[in-house]
């Protein structure tokens, strides 16, 4: 009877030493230096380029650009109207959907 105890807790404690390992296993992959494997490193693309955001920002909004700034996924671009209200614009960098900062 000493003996199964024994062996059930020795198989109960090895499914619990084993079994968070199992889970992390498909997140992490070993080199071979046993080390864990760096992931690339994924930068944000931009299909609109600074010049087509400005360009874009002023039809929407007529006037003087003053400044187009980037940001990871998106232009922040200052038009000054004829008027002389300044405008903060934001524009997409993939889709190119302009918008008004509020």
């Amino acid at each position: 009877m000493t003996k199964i105890l024994t062996i059930l807790l020795s198989c109960s404690l090895l499914l619990v030493l084993v079994a968070p390992l199992q889970a992390n296993d498909s997140a992490m992959l070993l080199s071979d230096n046993k080390e864990p494997a760096k992931q690339p490193t994924v930068l944000p693309t931009k299909d609109i380029t600074k010049e087509t955001a400005a360009q874009l920002a002023k039809q929407r909004f007529p006037g003087r650009i003053l400044k187009v700034r980037a940001e990871s996924r998106q232009y922040r671009v200052r038009v000054m109207q004829d008027d002389g209200r300044v405008v903060n614009v934001i524009v997409d960098g993939r889709s190119g959907r302009v918008k008004r900062e509020d």
